[in-house]
């Protein structure tokens, strides 16, 4: 072929093609059973709207930071925070708006730093707080406030490694998981414990943990000096030893027991590794490696839950628990692994429903505890070659939130907070990634942002707190109660949105 053929073969194709794609039907056709698809004039006008409405991360994460601040200026500070109680859609959102919600916790953690001891945090949640993501951060950031150090309680043998400590264990064991393949040992008694797992030594067992050089480690997750032993319907003379790198060798020997005791054991001062060794028959569910006084939060990843089955553990191994370990709040952060499975509204009634069972069970094992649902955050899947939010995620979202606040449990909306509809795969394309190719995990660089806009709405409740200590509360609520009763002209407050 001449020079010129070949250039107008080329044209002509290209101008076939042109006409395909500008008038090809932006949902495909059939032919001859065959779903057939081509790249079209209406999905490239719609990838160019999407890329004009696209949020910008940097920004909103930007305007969540700032929601939390005072503005300068601002001379009434109970107005800024009826302001932050009603308007800001980055609170954690309470009860009825009970702003008393959290006070019985804020009081005894500054109990709890006063006198030496500890109040507990226990964050449950699916994969996506895996390798202590998230509570890692919230843990630091509640420890600065509230005193507290450690990475909290960790089962004897830790599937899938946290970045606060590195861990080991070895003997006579039998680990039994709620969660796990086909493989998981399944507990007929159902007593699982807190963690929703236990190791049962049949003899003797070691324990070891070692301060971790892991760059995503938090600082007070390093300093160790109380260690605690979580276990149940021991043998006569079970006996526990813990020996520490810069320590003598302390030993406990326990009477046989049917139910759950708590060893714990103060070591004085920060540890850098040791090793606990067992002899003897117990149900261990959990090792507490902490320090100082104050809180401290545990974590429990659990891959692939959607949130409702801890009403199946044995309720007096839990109530027990709680009680000997003073957990005084407990952190449920679930809906991801729903999401797939749910195609109507009606599956949305019903899994809220079976949550809703969960926030019973909690409230009759654990009476002291207050409960905060950490709602879903956004998650991306492919539709047509674009990367968009599941279906019915906002409404499961809002179901979530309103089944919360009409059972007496409080919520924080990681997807709004992250940015809405559409959100996850900005966060994935941010550089850094703030989250992984999947569109539904954080790197642990995204789970920094989020953990530290959970603490930050959580402190703020805790500021209020202690400025309500300096004024009467009948005081407080009258004022609260006349901004409510005003013009509802929220701009007119101080800090109020313009």
């Amino acid at each position: 072929m001449k020079p010129a053929q070949i250039t107008i073969f080329l044209l002509a194709i290209f101008a076939l093609l042109f006409g395909i794609w500008f008038a090809f039907p932006s949902k495909g056709v059939e032919v001859a059973g065959v779903h057939l698809r081509f790249p079209n004039y209406e999905s490239y006008k719609k990838s160019l709207e999407d890329k004009r409405t696209e949020i910008d991360v940097d920004s909103v994460l930007l305007a969540v930071d700032k929601s939390y601040e005072m503005v300068k200026g601002s001379e009434d500070t109970l107005a800024y925070y009826y302001n932050y109680l009603t308007t800001n859609p980055n609170r954690i959102y309470m009860p009825g708006d009970d702003y008393h919600f959290l006070d019985s916790f804020f009081e005894e953690a500054r109990k709890a730093h006063k006198n030496g001891t500890l109040v507990r945090i226990l964050h449950y949640g699916d994969s996506q707080i895996e390798m202590d993501r998230i509570s890692s951060v919230l843990r630091q950031d509640l420890q600065e406030r509230f005193g507290g150090s450690g990475p909290g309680m960790v089962p004897m043998i830790q599937r899938i490694p946290i970045v606060s400590v590195s861990q080991k264990a070895s003997g006579s064991l039998t680990r039994y998981a709620m969660v796990g393949d086909s493989l998981t040992n399944k507990a007929s008694n159902h007593r699982y414990g807190p963690l929703t797992q236990f190791c049962t030594v049949s003899g003797n067992a070691t324990f070891s943990f070692f301060k971790t050089n892991n760059r995503y480690s938090k600082q007070r997750a390093k300093e160790i000096s109380k260690i605690g032993i979580l276990l149940g319907y021991n043998s006569d003379d079970f006996t526990i030893k813990v020996k520490c790198d810069t320590l003598r060798e302390q030993a406990r020997t326990l009477k046989a027991k049917d139910g759950v005791t708590l060893v714990s054991m103060n070591l004085g001062k920060n540890v850098s590794k040791g090793t606990i060794s067992f002899s003897g028959t117990a149900d261990v569910y959990g090792i507490l490696l902490d320090g100082g006084s104050g809180v401290t939060v545990d974590n429990a990843g659990l891959r692939g839950c959607a949130g409702f089955i801890f009403s199946s553990i044995t309720p007096a191994v839990m109530k027990e628990s709680f009680a000997a370990t003073d957990t005084r709040l407990i952190l449920m952060q679930f809906g991801g692994n729903a999401i797939p499975g749910i195609y109507s509204k009606k599956a949305i009634s019903a899994y809220a429903g079976r949550i809703v069972k969960q926030f019973d069970y909690f409230k009759k094992v654990a009476p002291k505890a207050k409960i905060l649902f950490i709602g879903p955050s956004d998650m991306g899947k492919s539709v047509d070659g674009e990367i968009v939010s599941w279906p019915l995620l906002k409404e499961m979202n809002d179901s979530l939130k309103a089944s919360c606040l009409n059972n007496g449990v409080a919520y924080w909306d990681t997807f709004n907070v992250m940015g809405g509809a559409g959100s996850m795969k900005r966060w994935v394309a941010h550089n850094p990634p703030y989250a992984g190719p999947d569109y539904i995990h954080f790197t642990n660089k995204g789970a920094e942002h989020i953990g530290n806009a959970l603490a930050r709405s959580f402190l703020l409740y805790d500021d209020f707190y202690d400025l309500r200590q300096q004024l009467s509360d009948k005081a407080v609520m009258e004022y609260m109660n006349m901004l409510s009763d005003s013009s509802g002209d929220q701009s007119a407050l101080p800090g109020g949105e313009q």
